[in-house]
This record gives C-alpha cells, sequence and structure tokens, in this order.
C-alpha cells in the first residue's frame, strides 16, 4: 500500500462514500475557503476525470465515465458512488485547491462481492460458491458462514468452495469474510448473497416428525419450491416405527411389495396454495396408520425424494376391581423426539369458555377416585426441546370407570327413578284396562239399539231429576217424603 492512501472496501450494490479532504492540514482547514475540487480515476498509467469544480463554481461531471449517472459531489467535496459494481474498483484521487495550496489524498476503493455458480441449484447438484474482491489483495484469506453460523474457519484456500450435492441446508443467505492487511493492521470486509435451492423446501430434510392423534386429520407436508410443478408420488415404506420399541416395524425387504397406504389417504391435500404442494391428507388417522412415507418427484431431471414418519398419539386408560380407580396413559408410536409430558383438565362453563388447569407432569395420569367433577376433556400434551409437539385427549364419560363411592347421591337418584317409572307404567295399565272395559260393554250393547236408547232415556231421566233437586235447595228447604 502507498504511503497515505486510503483503503475503502463496498460490497456490490451497496453504496459508498469517498471523503475529501482527510488529511489533518485540510482538517484545520474549512472547506469553505475551497477556491476548486477535482476527483480523477486512474486506470494503469491514464486518468479520468469522474467530477470537477472549477473557481467560478460550474460543476462538471465525466461524461464518458461509467460512473456518470452513479456519482455526486457533495457541498464537502466527497463522492458519492451508489449501487457500487465490479468495474468501480480500482484508485481515485481527489485534489483540493485551498489558498495557492493543492491538498491530494490517494484512494484505493476494492469491490467484495458473493457468486454462485448456479443461483438456482437444484436438489443433488454440484454448486461452487466465490467470494470476489476487486483488485485483491496478495495476503486475502477468507471464512464463511450460513445464515449467521460459522461455516468453516481463516484459510487464503476458501476463496472458492465446491458443494458435491446441494440440498436444502445449503439455502440462506451466504457470507464471506474476507481479511486482508493494510499497513500493519487488518481490514475485514464481508459481502452477503441468497442461495435458492430447488427442491423440496417441507419438510427440508428427511427423517422429519408428524404428529397426530388417532381419530383427527393429519397432513405430510411435501411442499416443492415455488413456481414448480412436479408430478410427485407418494408410497408407503413401512409401518410402525422403526425407532420405538412398542410398536412392530415391518420395513419392506428384498423383492416384498410396500405397505399399501391408509384408507384415509388423499394424494393431495384439499388446502394446497399451487402446483407445487403436494403434501397429502388423511382424513381420519387410525391406529396402525403410523410408519414412514415418501413423496418424490423431478426437479430439472434429479429426482428428489423426501422420507418422514407419521407418529400417532392416542390415551389408553385401564381400571381393575383390585386396583380401584382409573389410570390414564399416553401412548406415542414414536417418542424419541419426546422430553416431558404434560396432563391438564379442560371444563367449559354455560357459556362454552374454557378453563385449563394444569394437573401433573408423567405421562401416566392416575385418578383414584374419580368424580363428578373429574367427568370431561383430560389432555396430554407432549413437549420437545424445540417446544410442544402435540397434544392427544381422553374424554371421561359418565359412567366412564366411576366408583360408586364418589356417585352416593347418583345412587338415591337411580332408585327414586327407578320407583317413579313404576308408578308410571302402574298408571298406564290402570287407563288401559278401563278402556277395555269400556270397549266389552259398548261391544255388549251394539246388538240392541232398543235397550241402549231405553238406557239412554234412563240417563237423561236421572240428570234431570238431580238438577231439579239442586234448584230446590237453592230455593229453600223442602220436606221429604217416605
Amino acid at each position: 500500500m502507498e504511503p497515505g492512501r486510503v483503503e475503502v472496501v463496498a460490497q456490490e450494490g451497496s453504496e459508498v462514500t469517498l471523503p475529501c479532504p482527510v488529511s489533518p492540514q485540510s482538517r484545520s482547514q474549512s472547506p469553505h475557503y475551497a477556491q476548486s475540487f477535482q476527483w480523477v480515476r486512474r486506470l494503469q498509467s491514464a486518468e479520468s476525470t469522474v467530477c470537477r469544480r472549477e473557481k467560478s463554481g460550474l460543476m462538471y461531471r465525466g461524461a464518458a465515465s461509467v460512473l456518470a449517472q452513479r456519482i455526486s459531489c457533495a457541498v464537502n467535496y466527497s463522492l458519492h458512488i451508489s449501487s457500487v459494481r465490479d468495474e468501480d474498483a480500482g484508485e481515485y484521487a481527489c485534489s483540493l485547491q485551498v489558498n495557492r495550496r493543492t491538498i491530494v489524498q490517494n484512494f484505493m476503493l476494492r469491490v467484495i462481492r458473493v457468486s454462485f455458480s448456479n443461483p438456482e441449484a437444484p436438489e443433488g447438484g454440484p454448486l461452487t460458491i466465490t467470494c470476489h474482491m476487486t483488485p485483491q489483495p496478495s495476503s486475502l484469506k477468507v471464512s464463511w458462514k450460513l445464515n449467521g453460523q460459522d461455516y468453516n474457519t481463516w484459510s487464503s484456500l476458501n476463496r472458492e468452495m465446491r458443494v458435491n450435492k446441494v440440498s436444502q441446508r445449503h439455502r440462506g443467505n451466504w457470507t464471506c469474510l474476507a481479511r486482508h492487511w493494510v499497513g500493519a493492521k487488518p481490514q475485514i470486509a464481508e459481502a452477503t448473497q441468497a442461495l435458492k435451492v430447488k427442491g423440496i423446501e417441507n419438510p427440508p430434510l428427511d427423517s422429519a416428525l408428524v404428529y397426530a392423534s388417532v381419530g383427527s386429520s393429519a397432513t405430510l407436508p411435501c411442499l416443492f419450491t415455488q413456481g414448480l410443478a412436479p408430478n410427485a408420488t407418494w408410497m408407503r415404506l413401512s409401518k410402525g416405527s422403526p425407532f420405538s420399541t412398542s410398536t412392530s416395524s415391518s420395513p419392506p425387504s428384498g423383492g416384498s411389495s410396500s405397505p399399501s397406504l391408509p384408507r384415509s389417504f388423499v394424494p393431495q391435500a384439499a388446502s394446497s396454495v399451487g402446483p407445487w404442494d403436494r403434501s397429502a391428507r388423511l382424513e381420519g388417522v387410525e391406529v396402525g396408520d403410523e410408519g414412514r412415507y415418501r413423496c418424490s418427484g423431478s426437479v430439472e431431471g434429479r429426482l428428489v425424494k423426501r422420507e418422514m414418519e407419521l407418529v400417532t398419539a392416542r390415551v389408553l386408560s385401564s381400571s381393575s376391581k383390585k386396583n380401584p380407580g382409573l389410570t390414564l396413559t399416553c401412548k406415542l408410536s414414536n417418542d424419541r423426539e419426546v422430553t416431558s409430558y404434560e396432563w391438564v383438565q379442560v371444563t367449559y362453563d354455560n357459556g362454552s369458555v374454557a378453563t385449563v388447569t394444569h394437573v401433573q407432569e408423567g405421562e401416566t395420569l392416575r385418578l383414584p377416585k374419580p368424580t363428578a367433577d373429574d367427568i370431561g376433556e383430560w389432555v396430554c400434551r407432549y413437549h420437545g426441546e424445540s417446544g410442544l409437539l402435540g397434544n392427544v385427549t381422553y374424554h371421561l364419560q359418565l359412567m366412564g370407570g366411576l366408583e360408586a363411592d364418589g356417585l352416593g347421591g347418583q345412587s338415591s337418584n337411580r332408585g327414586a327413578l327407578v320407583i317413579g317409572l313404576g308408578l308410571l307404567v302402574l298408571l298406564v295399565l290402570l287407563i288401559a284396562l278401563q278402556i277395555y272395559r269400556n270397549h266389552r260393554r259398548r261391544k255388549m250393547i251394539l246388538p240392541y239399539p232398543a235397550l241402549e236408547n231405553i238406557i239412554h232415556s234412563l240417563a237423561n231421566q236421572r240428570e234431570e231429576r238431580e238438577r231439579q233437586q239442586m234448584n230446590k235447595k237453592k230455593s229453600g228447604p223442602v220436606e221429604e217424603r217416605v
């Protein structure tokens, strides 16, 4: 580096300002004393004017320069460049005329950028990532970060990095950290560029676990890069979980065929947002649907596939005469990601507002003597290192394992109910008997119409006598005659 030259590094596409003057002598002078200033760019042995201001105040700009449309010379004589390009790199000089003195300051502008051999690399293909610095210093060392995390260490060999097989773990922001020496001091610059990987973005890697409770619906994700329209296929690789000791696994072997897909399996979810969404759906998860599934499709002539496992969750209940009470156990077909279990009770008021009450931690919940207060929803939540993984609900019904001691009041109510039903049956029988007797009497009278008229006439006379007697009582006392 030349004595008195200032190093400035800018990322391609950013903005940069070269200040003038920068020497201690010029800082002591007010810039208003400058009669004129000029910015030049040195290309090899030639110089070209970038911008210039005369003593008269007129401003000139180099029309032939590639910088002509992207530069501005500020009132403090600085050179401002917008949308920096790789070809803008090189040497610049500022000359400032102050009180018959000429102050010159030299600059070296370096431009840093990150490039990919394919900025939209297909999954499974090769990729080359390069860190450029123009002009490149002799002592350059490079390290990389991916999405803010260190990817490798400082080395002069890291300027160009090759990935043999790209996967979704390579997707994101690649940052090049470039270090070189300016005199006795190190200078570090950085540039960032985003890499897009075409393929299956969700799930990004194999062996993803999808949790679903038995009886509910579940979605097996298979989301390709937006804009793709692959002809994806689904296959079931095994039943059960290969990682669980409690559930048997039957992976296909040799020439054996793969297990059939569940009967509630729908190849493409109805909520698809586009042709790149090839997710599948199980309308009603059943015991036995757990296991490994695979989604595959073609992207730019390469087969892309993703394997995942459906984990079913359910609550097992048990009770016995020897061990009264109710035991609830939270059971998953694969619990390798589970770190803790939590039981909560959900109750609802008259306004259907839910109240969640924490009960205990652990896989098993014991209700020694269930009462009417225990009727409702018991929810088992299972957590992993990243947080809540899922939950499964058990509905405790009225007769579901409740102890007689806890429902003494209900026993007496049941007795009263039996007595009431008996009285009701007796009343119905008496009414039926009376109806039958009336029917029999009417049936006997029908063959003798004259007899029916006599009976009817006698009944009318009796009613008339009773009416007359009532009238006499109202008018006064009457002597009875024997």
